[in-house]
């Protein structure tokens, strides 16, 4: 069975259990499909999934700064584990650290020029493909479809930060003996 195969079976048995509107269930498959594609990409280019999820991560920052420890959290791995993963990835060519020039005890991550150029490369057909599809919708279709998926995007980042504080909170509580 195919891995579409399976997240397709998965759907079906979620959906005998959850109620939801048909955009909800939309966009899972939007989120699905994405993550098939990370998964797909990042084999293609030779990257392990975390490695591609770390290059994804300094990606998406756009300019904000993104360093090591931080990248760790985002991960969910240690500082130690972070720091030889960016290693690892700055030996391979895709990731360069920069000093910070106020405080040259930080270092930030930027994605080499060469990392960026083969990831939206292969990502290009894609990018076509989706801008082509928005010429399917009436403009008052395209903003309604733009206005639903940027709620929706601050939806789940917002509840992606309280998964986050919570398993923070979590791993901070100290362990009570109840005997």
């Amino acid at each position: 069975m195919t891995h579409s195969e399976q997240a397709k079976r998965a759907e079906e048995t979620e959906r005998l259990r959850v109620s939801a509107e048909e955009l909800s269930w939309a966009l899972r498959g939007v989120n699905r499909a994405a993550a098939e594609v990370d998964h797909a990409l990042g084999s293609k280019i030779n990257l392990r999934p975390l490695d591609y999820s770390a290059v994804g991560h300094v990606m998406s920052r756009e300019g904000e700064p993104l360093g090591p420890a931080e990248l760790g959290n985002r991960l969910g791995i240690s500082t130690g584990s972070a720091t030889e993963l960016v290693d690892r990835l700055e030996r391979a060519g895709h990731l360069i650290r920069i000093r910070d020039g106020k405080d040259r005890r930080r270092v930030h991550l930027r994605p080499t020029e060469e990392a960026v150029d083969r990831i939206l490369g292969e990502l290009r057909p894609l990018f076509d493909s989706l801008d082509a599809l928005t010429t399917e919708f009436t403009s008052d279709e395209q903003r309604a479809i733009g206005r639903y998926l940027r709620l929706a995007t601050e939806r789940l980042s917002h509840f992606a930060d309280g998964l986050t504080d919570a398993a923070k909170s979590e791993r901070t509580r100290p362990a009570h003996d109840d005997d």
